[in-house]
């Protein structure tokens, strides 16, 4: 059986972004865990599909692209393009690790993890068995949609299961979601001609005082709200808490909303209601604590409170009220898990700015935000 120092398993933005910071350590035995292949989740997001924040390479400037896994990248740079599509995000990860020569295992499925009473973990994984010291669980949310948000959902198709809206057959189409996936849903199909009726609870585009880009649609997408909102091909229903959706004959689908009013389609309706909360991380649930709202509770180093040694990275960590789920969120925390294992294992970090306390982080000091370690 194998035996390295840490082990990531998944080779999205979090998985690549963390390799690179421990790259940083000298003398670390590590490696990377896909089960398919790098960036897969971004491959397959519909073809129309494109990035809400905008890359733009403002490095040398002490700003990072804000897609960046990395403090020199960007994929702006790399796609020639503000907003990437999934196909050219999943390339430019590749051509990340690539250049950085990362010990990427594709096509190797973790299957099992048992820590051990002594420290460390066990792993079963489809190419045999390996131990760890320590875990970096990096498997992200896009591949584990919530397909069952009321009952009937699996009647629904879900966002995550498209492939090309063009390919879609005519409306008219009922979205179910007024978040990212729902609107973008909406938007490409009114764009490619198709009827749309939109069901939301409320306008994420009416933006408070003080509002977290978690929580609200954003610029990008309220832009190209804008530009249908006046078509007469789309229609949106306010105060829509959709509840259940049944079968109506073989061809027929009726949504339920909790106020009793219903609306009728031919086409399967379409869930843009989001993802498990968790995500990934819940292939190990048990090793995690979850509290009151089924969120996963970490340590200020994002490790796992009930399993030493374990930590996560990616859009599912969040501290208090913050919620690092975009990838210039997240990829602040890769520092801060370098340093702990470092520590832990008496290594040396050879810092971008020629530290070794980890002041600056691994992105300097303009992109410091509150919570981080910077």
């Amino acid at each position: 059986m194998k035996s390295v120092d840490v082990v990531i398993v998944g080779a999205g933005p979090a998985g690549i972004g963390m390799a690179l910071e421990l790259n940083k350590i000298g003398g670390l035995n590590y490696g990377v865990l896909e089960s398919d292949h790098i960036g897969e989740s971004f491959r397959r997001w519909p073809a129309q599909t494109r990035l809400i924040t905008p890359s733009f390479y403002s490095n040398p400037f002490g700003l990072a692209d804000l897609n960046s896994v990395d403090a020199a990248g960007s994929p702006a740079i790399f796609a020639g393009t503000e907003h990437l599509s999934g196909a050219q995000y999943a390339d430019y990860l590749k051509f990340v690790a690539d250049a950085a020569n990362l010990p990427v295992i594709c096509g190797c499925k973790v299957l099992q993890v048992d820590p051990n009473p002594d420290g460390g973990f066990h792993l079963v994984t489809e190419r045999g068995e390996l131990f760890t010291q320590f875990l970096i669980w990096a498997c992200g949310e896009y591949q584990f949609p919530d397909l069952k948000p009321f009952p009937g959902g699996q009647l629904c198709q879900h966002y995550a299961h498209i492939e090309d809206w063009s390919i879609l057959e005519s409306g008219p189409y009922v979205v179910i979601g007024g978040y990212e996936s729902g609107l973008d849903s909406a938007i490409n199909l009114v764009k490619l001609g198709h009827q749309v009726r939109l069901l939301v609870r409320r306008p994420t585009w009416d933006l408070p005082d003080i509002y977290d880009p978690s929580q609200v649609l954003s610029p990008y997408t309220r832009e190209r709200l804008r530009e249908i909102e006046s078509d007469d091909r789309l229609e949106i229903i306010f105060d829509a808490d959709v509840v259940e959706v049944t079968q109506e004959g073989d061809h027929s689908f009726r949504v339920h909303a909790a106020d009793g009013r219903h609306w009728d389609v031919q086409q399967a309706p379409i869930l843009g209601t989001g993802f498990l909360k968790g995500g990934g991380a819940r292939q190990i649930k048990e090793l995690w604590l979850w509290d009151d709202e089924d969120r996963i509770v970490l340590s200020d180093v994002d490790e796992s409170i009930y399993t030493p040694g374990l930590f996560l990275v990616g859009p599912q960590v969040r501290h208090d009220q913050r919620i690092y789920c975009f990838i210039y969120k997240f990829r602040q925390r890769f520092a801060r898990i370098s340093r702990q294992i470092a520590q832990r294992l008496q290594l040396d970090i050879e810092w971008i700015d020629g530290s070794q306390d980890g002041v600056w982080g691994p992105f300097g000091n303009s992109e410091c935000c509150e919570g981080c370690e910077c």
